[in-house]
């Protein structure tokens, strides 16, 4: 059998640039189902994009689909087949619906009753019959966060498609959508190319389309981007001030890169790094450059698509761009300037944090008071809890700032820096702007303990309000971000080694939106909350490489101080191939399986009869002084040895006792003391949950 490359191209208006990304991985995702489902096999599979055109390259696709045998049931055999194994009306009927003759049937038995079914041999169809209506159902699937239709037609795509390109070796597979026609016929740079270009061999496309001033493989383009911006700002004695996110997006921005050192006036230097990388990152994709200090230069990098003839034009034109943005900057910062961070605060009385939570300023008053009794509990000194609470309460403060209002992205770092020149304690700044951390999965955590204790305060108001008046995230909706908060406030526990009362933090909250007016079931909500925490714990345990049955033990037996639990689920996922581990369980089983917890745990000592009874209860008390101090210490690891030590006073009992007696009180008496080794055992973890090697 013979294999083609095959290229496809969609060509479109220009894509946004996250919908490029999208685009390359639902076309890859897509492709391939569809040549699977299409028994069409291939060598090598990829998918590019630039912000006109998503590309698909197969090499070595098959010519043919492989043949397949498929087997259809049909009646029994009985009812197919006469004494005689002469085929029935029955039979005939069956083979003639499926397109098959009676050679083709044949008897299989299926639990103990014996059918007839036809062999169906599907022979392949040639790919250039398939292609077509692959290449059709490709574009139909592909979705995007917004599509649209134009004209009359009927195709939803991220823009308006323009042309379709699309060769099997040297041929063109010819199909047709909403009026557009595939041909071998695809688009380089809008000004720069001689259009249309003609590809006749998927090997040339790209070289074709490189010539045409177009990179279609992102991967290369940013390469190219990185060298250039790392090389562009020598002439002026600094470097590229490199955001992985603006580099991103740029990348699927442009098409054939050209890069360009501008700059703006000196004065603007005067204002915050934060505010100067924003307006240059966020609102205009430029690369900012610095010194070797850090500190920011009066000079930018600008990424075009345009005529490298035109650089000196486009230069002029991006510096009357960021010459305006700057000036308005300026300004405003000047304007929040004129009064102290304390005095926004007020403002917030008019600004609404959730319809039925009240307003910001009612929230920042809640996690004041929570950051406080959080710091109390972590034991941290009266100077630190005052830090803290002042942090709190002006937290949210720039918020109302000119800045914050122009540059959103800006909160907490405008309020660090209104804090600093506002004289507040370096502490108290720093905190305001750490406790929006982590902002995603991928970001840090506060580094000061004033901002761990206010992140976790407003992660934790957050999530407990929110749930608790009925907005529960459901599958992949969270309008309020609450798994993301619920990340937070366990990641800032955990990093933070805290040993706190999970139960009792959420009181709290719960307690402060009641102190406030906010009217909810209590006892309903208290429960909700806690359940979705656990549920995030549990999914960021597994995040951080612990087996999920390791976590699931842990759980079992309820969660209350998260290093704690992480503690004991990583001892139990180390030692799960241990031999103290295999004792533990086998003794633990053996404990579980005839326990009665209804019965409580206190044997009655006058009812042993047997030396092996006498022995067990002997050895639980040991156990269970040992165990008081290893969880009081922590110590997992020498927590699971001990309980592995149960094993053979368990296996004793059970040789020389029959704990079933007939007489209700020995037999009572003697599940008791199965009903306390399983209860030492829930102590560590509900054992049960564990997966062991070959189980």
């Amino acid at each position: 059998m013979g294999e083609r490359d095959l290229l496809f191209e969609i060509g479109a208006e220009e894509i946004p640039a996250l919908s490029v990304d999208i685009g390359i991985a639902q076309l890859k995702e897509e492709a391939i189902a569809l040549l699977g489902r299409n028994r069409l096999g291939f060598d090598s599979l990829d998918t590019f994009g630039s912000p006109r055109r998503l590309t698909l390259l197969v090499r070595d696709l098959a010519e043919k689909q492989t043949e397949e045998i498929v087997e259809v049931k049909g009646p029994p055999r009985a009812a197919a087949y006469d004494e005689e194994g002469n085929p029935t009306k029955a039979a005939e009927g069956f083979a003639s619906s499926q397109g098959v003759t009676l050679v083709d049937l044949i008897v299989k038995e299926e639990e103990g009753r014996e059918y007839v079914y036809a062999v169906k041999h599907e022979i392949g169809r040639r790919t250039t019959d398939l292609l077509p209506g692959i290449l059709t159902e490709l574009v139909a699937s592909l979705t995007f966060p917004k599509s649209m239709r134009w004209g009359s037609g009927e195709i939803r795509f991220v823009r308006p498609i323009r042309w379709l390109l699309s060769l099997f070796g040297d041929e063109i597979v010819e199909f047709s959508m909403d009026g557009l026609t595939s041909s071998n016929l695809t688009y380089g740079h809008r000004f720069l190319a001689d259009n249309p270009i003609i590809v006749t061999d998927p090997d040339d496309y790209f070289r074709l389309l490189e010539a045409g001033h177009v990179i279609v493989d992102r991967d290369r383009r940013s390469a190219m981007i990185r060298e250039a911006i790392v090389e562009a700002p020598w002439e002026a004695g600094g470097r590229a001030v490199i955001d992985g996110t603006t580099l991103k997006e740029v990348v699927n921005l442009v098409e054939y890169p050209n890069v360009i050192l501008a700059s703006f006036a000196k004065e603007f230097v005067k204002l915050p790094r934060d505010v100067l990388t924003t307006a240059m990152e966020s609102h205009q994709r430029y690369f900012p450059v610095e010194d070797e200090g850090g500190d920011i230069l009066h000079h930018f990098i600008v990424v075009h698509n345009g005529d490298p003839k035109e650089d000196e034009l486009i230069r002029r034109g991006h510096e009357r761009v960021i010459r305006a943005r700057l000036a308005d900057a300026r300004f405003f910062f000047a304007e929040d300037m004129k009064r102290p961070l304390e005095d926004y605060v007020e403002n917030l009385k008019g600004v609404v944090f959730q319809e039925k939570l009240g307003t910001v300023y009612e929230k920042i008053e809640r996690i004041r008071k929570l950051s406080g009794r959080i710091a109390e509990m972590l034991g941290l000194t009266a100077r630190t809890v005052e830090k803290v609470k002042r942090a709190a309460f002006l937290s949210k403060a720039d918020l109302t700032t000119e800045m914050v209002v122009e540059f959103p992205s800006l909160q907490g770092a405008m309020g660090r820096e209104y804090a600093r020149l506002s004289g507040e304690p370096e502490e108290v700044a720093r905190a305001i702007f750490e406790h929006y951390m982590p902002r995603s999965a991928a970001d840090a955590f506060p580094a000061s303990v004033e901002g761990q204790v206010v992140a976790f305060a407003d992660k934790l108001d957050t999530v407990v309000g929110t749930l608790a008046v009925g907005h529960i995230p459901t599958g992949s909706e969270d309008p309020y971000a609450l798994r993301r908060a619920a990340y937070g406030l366990i990641g800032i526990a955990i990093n933070g080694v805290w040993r706190l009362s999970i139960s009792k933090v959420v009181g709290e909250a719960v307690d402060l939106y009641r102190e406030q007016g906010v009217s909810f079931d209590e006892v309903a909500a208290y429960g909700v909350i806690l359940d979705f925490v656990m549920s995030r714990f549990r999914a960021y345990l597994i995040s951080k490489g612990i087996a999920y049955d390791a976590v699931d033990a842990v759980l079992a037996i309820g969660v209350d101080d998260l290093v704690d639990a992480v503690t004991r689920a990583t001892i139990l996922d180390a030692e799960r191939e241990s031999t103290e581990m295999a004792n533990l369980l086998f003794a633990f089983n053996r404990a579980k399986n005839l326990a009665r917890p209804e019965l409580g745990v206190e044997a009655d000592g006058s009812l042993f009869v047997e030396e092996v009874e006498r022995e067990l209860y002997k050895t639980l008390l040991e156990v269970e002084k040992a165990l008081d101090k290893k969880i009081k210490a922590g110590n997992y690891a020498a927590a699971v040895k001990k309980l592995a030590e149960l094993r053979a006073p368990i296996d004793a009992y059970f040789d020389g006792v029959l704990v079933m007696a007939e007489e209700i009180d020995l037999r009572e008496n003697r599940l008791k003391l199965l009903n306390r080794a399983r209860t030492d055992f829930l102590r560590v973890a509900d054992f049960s949950k564990l997966v062991t090697p070959g189980a």
